[in-house]
Formats: structure tokens, sequence, C-alpha cells
């Protein structure tokens, strides 16, 4: 195996994403590593740097990451030396932004440097922004975006560099938001994009019941998985017209260029079939008012981003075994629903009934299902030497530069979804 094999196939891609004030998605930072310890089979006289560089570009040229974004942007930290090599000048400037913090620029010759790169069209991110003085200013000048890490600053400090660097007329990032009511305090003080999973840890309303619509939801995906009759499936359907109207419009853009357009459930289901079916129900959960809205919805994005990436991993960990693939599926997709419903995940497995091993991995992370989540949830948590250690036992069908390439199909099929439900 060449060095170049071995460096994507130690690969690790973390991201998180970066939402407006109406959480629709406008980017990821993206997080690359050679290897778990961030370095890679590559030449002694090589960095880690170095190293990290190559795998950024490969990943864009031989992975497709670009294809996978749409009209999203990637933010990618990138250091000196990254900069100053002509390594950078292949990456998609129409897609990339380059995030340098501010500390790099002790080293006098890379603001000239930054500054050819805008010139020739990329963009720039400003991250490690804790003090404004007068040196940060001319750094200002070539970013578009500027990023401060919440984290680090008492709500003083936030609010005073907050007010200083809205003078600068720049889109300001909040990094590190963990909380809605961060998220808040933030776009009070002139912040328009925020970074960070906030989204997901909503406050757990314990003894809540699912509401009629939910539980419409949940009786039509357990039927579908008991291949019930599909008398009863249209059972279901007669009580939910907004489900039905949905259901209409989805499966006549999937029929598209039948001579006939379709008018009842019966008809629908028989078109768009029981699995797709299944897909669309579960997905549904995650929505407001009975449509796939994936732009506005960040737990719709993440919930079908681990389904996908739950079912492409079972295929890997366990090839030939086609049984585990919806399983798999739902378990991703389910571990996401207690922030969607603010609900304890106890709350949410006592009103449902599914499958006893998909229980098992919801429950308590045990089982083929839960060992596999551990290891998504790792992943999503950048939580590299973890990942790691858990695909050991996997070790002779799965290393990091498959979880790669699986993360940018992943990405690619949620962008499918967003499409189709425009």
């Amino acid at each position: 195996m060449s060095d170049q094999a071995d460096i994507l196939n130690e690969v690790f891609l973390g991201r998180q994403p970066i939402l407006d004030k109406h959480q629709s998605l406008v980017g990821y930072e993206l997080l690359f590593r050679a290897s778990a310890e961030n370095s890679a089979r590559i030449d002694q006289a090589s960095s880690p740097s170095a190293a990290t560089s190559d795998v950024v570009c490969k990943a864009f040229a031989e992975l497709g990451l670009a294809n996978v974004f749409g009209e999203v942007r990637a933010f990618i930290n990138v250091q000196t030396e990254f900069l100053k090599s002509d390594f950078i000048e292949s990456l998609p400037k129409e897609i990339v932004v380059l995030e340098v913090d501010v500390a790099a620029f002790a080293d006098k010759a890379l603001l000239p440097r930054c500054q050819q790169l805008k010139e020739m069209g990329y963009a720039f991110s400003l991250s490690g922004l804790t003090d404004v003085d007068d040196s940060i200013w001319p750094l200002v000048g070539i970013a578009t975006w500027l990023k401060i890490d919440i984290d680090g600053l008492s709500g003083e400090q936030l609010q005073s560099v907050a007010r200083t660097l809205a003078t600068a007329r720049r889109t300001l990032i909040a990094a590190h938001v963990e909380t809605q009511t961060q998220m808040e305090l933030c776009a009070l003080l002139g912040f328009q994009l925020f970074q960070g999973f906030y989204f997901a840890k909503p406050v757990i309303v314990e003894g809540k019941k699912l509401d009629a619509s939910t539980q419409s939801l949940m009786r039509l995906i357990k039927l579908i998985a008991q291949d019930a009759d599909i008398a009863q499936i249209e059972n279901v359907f007669r009580v939910e017209p907004a489900l039905v109207l949905n259901l209409l419009r989805l499966t006549n853009s999937v029929g598209a260029g039948m001579r006939t357009r379709i008018t009842s459930v019966r008809h629908a289901i028989t078109v768009i079939g029981q699995r797709q079916l299944q897909r669309w129900l579960q997905l549904l959960l995650f929505s407001r008012g009975g449509v796939l809205d994936i732009t506005h919805n960040p737990l719709l994005q993440l919930a079908a981003l681990r389904g996908r990436f739950m079912e492409l991993l079972v295929e890997r960990t366990h090839p030939g075994d086609r049984s585990l693939r919806d399983p798999a599926f739902i378990t991703g997709l389910m571990s996401v629903i207690p922030a969607a419903l603010n609900m304890s995940m106890a709350d949410v497995l006592s009103q449902l009934t599914l499958d006893e091993a998909v229980h098992l991995a919801l429950s308590k992370r045990a089982g083929i299902f839960g060992n596999l989540l551990d290891i998504i949830e790792a992943y999503d948590a950048n939580d590299v030497a973890r990942v790691v250690d858990l695909l050991a036992p996997h070790s002779d069908r799965v290393h990091l530069g498959h979880l790669v390439e699986m993360l940018i199909e992943s990405l690619g099929w949620v962008q499918t979804l967003d499409e189709d439900s425009a």
C-alpha cells in the first residue's frame, strides 16, 4: 500500500454545523486529522501539519467531498505551513472557507500571503478572537467571518468583544454554543451565526406524552415493519389528512413521468414502496407541520445523517446480513428523538414498540447496534481516540478512512433528501 493510501486510510474527518438564527444550515466546520495521533505513516521529514494538508486535499479531490455540500460552506482550520504551500490552491474556492487563528499572524509573512489568496478568490474566517486591540484590525480586513469562542469568555468580555467587532461590519460567529439560552444571548449581542450542537440538547420534560400526530406516525411505522395489510395502513392515514397530502405530493414527485396522477393512499404505497415509505415516516418524526424541511430543521439533518451512517456502518461490519440495515437506520434516527420531542429516552421508549435489538441499543447502548451507535456518537463528538478504541473489534473490516467515506456518502444522501422535499 502506498504512503498516500495509508494517509487516506488513517484520516479522521469531524464536522460541526454552523447555523443562522433561524437554525438554517450555513456551513460545517471540518476537522481533519491524519490519524488518531494526528500523524500518518509519512516521511519523518514531514510535519503533522503537512500530513493534514495532504489529507485535506485528498478528501476533496479523491473522496468527492466538494460534491456533498450544495450551497453550504466548508470551514477548514488551516495552519501557517498549509497557507504558504501550493496545496491550498487545489481547494474549491467557491466552497471552502479558510479559518485562521489570530495567533498565527505572529508570522509576519502570513498576512501578505492571505491577502494574495483573498485576491485569488478564497474567503477567510478569523478565529481565536478574545481581545480586540489595534493589531487585530489589519487581520479583520481579510476576513468575511469573525469567530468568537464564547466558552472562554465571561459575559462582560463577550459583550465587549461583540460590541467592538460589530463596527467591522463582518459576520460574527459564536462558537461552542451548547444551549438555547446561550444562542439567544449571542443573538442579542449581534451574532448572526452559531456553531455547536445546542439544538440537540433541549430541556428534557419528564413524563411528557407523545402527541396524537406522533402516535399516528409511530403506528404507521410499526404497521409497515410488520408487513400489515394496506387497508390497515390506509385507516391510520385517514385520520391524518396532512400526512395524506404530503404523501401524495412526495409520491407524485417520485413517480414523475407517469401518465396518471396518484390520488389514493393505496396507489401511493404501491408506487413508492413500503421501505421508502417507512423511511419517510421515520424522518417525519423530526418535522414540523408534516413537511420534510431539511434546510430549517437541524435535528432532522442530524437524525437522517446518523440513520444513514449507521446503515452504512452495519453493512461494513456485518457484510451480507441485509436484515440488519433497517434496524440500524432506525437506531441511528431514534437516538436523536429525545431532542426532537423534548422527552427523555426512557419516556420515548416506554410509549413505543420497537425491535428488541433497537430498544437495547437505545436504552443501554448494548448489542450490535449499541456498539455502532457508540462509534457514531464518539465520531460526532470528534473524540478520535475513543473512535479508534471502539473500532478495534472491527479492525479487519473498518478503519478511520472508511468512516470518512461513509460520512461523505451520508452527507450526500441528506442533500438528496433536501432536494426531494423542495
